[in-house]
C-alpha cells in the first residue's frame, strides 16, 4: 500500500508549498505582494509576455492571472502595450515603478535562498540543483 508521506510527487509539493509560503512573507511584508503578484512581476523582469504565457509560466489560472495584472497595473507596477509583433495582441511590460520594486525584491531573494540553502553542503546544494534539473527534464 502507498504512504503518502513516502511517495514523491507528495514530498516535493509539500516542501515547494512550504518554501513558497516561507519566501512569501518576503514579498508580502516588504512590498505587499501576494503570490499570483510576485510570479507575474518575477516572469516580466525577464520580457514581455501576453496574460495567456503569463499562466503558462506561472502554472497559475487565467483568473487568478487576470487579478494579479489589474492588481500591479493599478498599483503602476505593470503596463499593458500592443505586441510589436503582432498589432492584435497585448504584452505586459514592468513599469520604471516596478522594476525598482522587483530588484529590490530580488536582492531580498537570494539573501533568502542562502539563509534556506546553508544547512546543505556546497556539494549537496549542487546536487539538489543537478537532481531537480533531471527530473524537470525528464516529464
Amino acid at each position: 500500500m502507498l504512504e503518502i508521506t513516502q511517495f514523491l510527487p507528495y514530498q516535493l509539493v509539500h516542501l515547494a508549498n512550504k518554501v513558497s509560503d516561507n519566501f512569501a512573507q518576503v514579498y508580502k511584508q516588504e512590498a505587499n505582494l501576494t503570490t499570483p503578484q510576485w510570479r507575474v512581476m518575477a516572469h516580466l523582469a525577464r520580457g514581455s509576455f501576453s496574460a495567456k504565457q503569463l499562466c503558462e509560466f506561472a502554472r497559475i489560472d487565467k483568473s487568478t492571472i487576470s487579478r494579479a495584472i489589474k492588481q500591479l497595473e493599478e498599483r503602476k507596477y505593470i503596463e499593458l502595450k500592443t505586441d510589436p509583433n503582432d498589432k492584435r495582441s497585448k504584452v505586459l511590460n514592468l513599469t520604471k515603478e516596478g522594476l525598482e520594486v522587483y530588484e529590490r525584491l530580488s536582492v531580498l531573494a537570494h539573501i533568502w535562498e542562502r539563509g534556506l540553502m546553508q544547512s546543505l553542503t556546497e556539494h549537496e546544494q549542487t546536487m539538489l540543483k543537478q537532481v531537480l534539473a533531471k527530473l524537470n527534464t525528464s516529464i
